[in-house]
Parts: structure tokens; C-alpha cells; sequence
């Protein structure tokens, strides 16, 4: 049920999924729904973020762990983004930003699962920055305009059907990190 709501958010943001199309595509019961998942659909977009926030920075520590240097780590992860954006025809984007654009005030799982999500993220990636030169304030600044910048990238790739966002964040990330190494 959460790789369906995953691939449901990813497309069409939390609000444009209802429980009858997210029981369709993940073809369980509705009465498994419930059993399994009693929060309803609040608390599976808190569990797909979860997951998925996990994942991500995981794969941000593996990078950083593997000793490249900056304009790699840049390169790569903007790569893999744009790899993703591809993959999925353009319908979709991160399902973190999808949720977070479209979940209500009331949804204080969401916004809590959210937060902690991109926090996780921006120390990963603020990591990875001073770990290659970078101060702490300017890693922390850095982690932010990256973070921002990929999921910009998303959100721009699904709306003009191409790559190039990706590899446009990438460039401009390349250049702040210089510039941000340089102070």
C-alpha cells in the first residue's frame, strides 16, 4: 500500500488522492486499510515521507561517506534526480514535495513527518559540505539552496516535461559551492 501512495503522491500531490484510488491501485482491502493504518490516509503520507525520507538520506550519507569530492556529490545526486524525473515520464516528482505542497493546517502528522524529513536532508547534506572545506554556517547555507534547488527542480522538470532543471540546479549548485568553499 505505501509503494501505490508513494507512486499516487509522487503524481498528483496529497490532496489529489482519495482512499478509493489509493485501495484500487494497491489492490487491499479496505478493511486492511484501517487494521494496518488507523491514522487513515494522514498517517500513510507519513509513513511514505518517513520511508522515503530515510532512504534519501541514506543514499546522501553513502555519497558523502564515499569520499568524493563536491562537484561529484553535486553531480550525482542531481543526476540520479534527473534520472528519476525521466524514469517516471515526467508525471511525477518527489513525494515529499508533492505532500508538502498540498497536506491541510490539521495534518499535524504530516507537517511534523515533513519537517523532520528536510531537516534530516539539510544536516546530511551540511555534513557532507563541511566535510569537503565548507564552514559550518556556510555548509548550512549551501544545505538549504540545495535542498531548495532539487526540489525546485522537480517541481520544474514535471511542469516543462525535461531534464534540464536538474542539470541547471546542478551547474548553479557547482557554482555556489565554489563560491561558498572560496569564504
Amino acid at each position: 500500500m505505501l509503494t501505490a501512495a508513494s507512486s499516487l503522491f509522487r503524481a498528483r500531490g496529497y490532496e489529489g488522492i482519495g482512499i478509493a484510488e489509493l485501495l484500487e491501485k494497491s489492490g487491499a482491502p479496505r478493511g486492511s486499510l484501517y487494521f494496518h493504518f488507523p491514522g487513515g490516509k494522514e498517517q500513510i503520507g507519513a509513513e511514505v515521507i518517513n520511508g522515503f525520507a530515510e532512504r534519501t538520506a541514506a543514499r546522501f550519507r553513502e555519497l558523502d561517506e564515499s569520499g568524493v569530492d563536491i562537484d561529484t556529490f553535486i553531480i550525482s545526486v542531481f543526476k540520479t534526480t534527473a534520472k528519476e524525473s525521466k524514469g517516471c515520464e515526467f508525471d511525477g516528482s518527489c513525494p515529499i514535495a508533492a505532500i508538502a505542497a498540498g497536506f491541510g493546517v490539521d495534518d499535524k502528522l504530516l507537517a511534523v513527518a515533513i519537517r523532520d524529513c528536510f531537516a534530516a536532508w539539510e544536516a546530511a547534506i551540511a555534513r557532507a559540505a563541511h566535510a569537503r572545506g565548507m564552514s559550518e554556517a556556510n555548509a548550512a547555507v549551501f544545505a538549504s539552496a540545495f535542498l531548495a534547488s532539487m526540489e525546485g527542480a522537480f517541481v520544474l522538470s514535471k511542469a516543462q516535461r525535461s531534464t534540464a532543471p536538474h542539470l541547471n540546479a546542478s551547474r548553479a549548485m557547482q557554482a555556489l559551492a565554489a563560491a561558498l568553499l572560496a569564504n
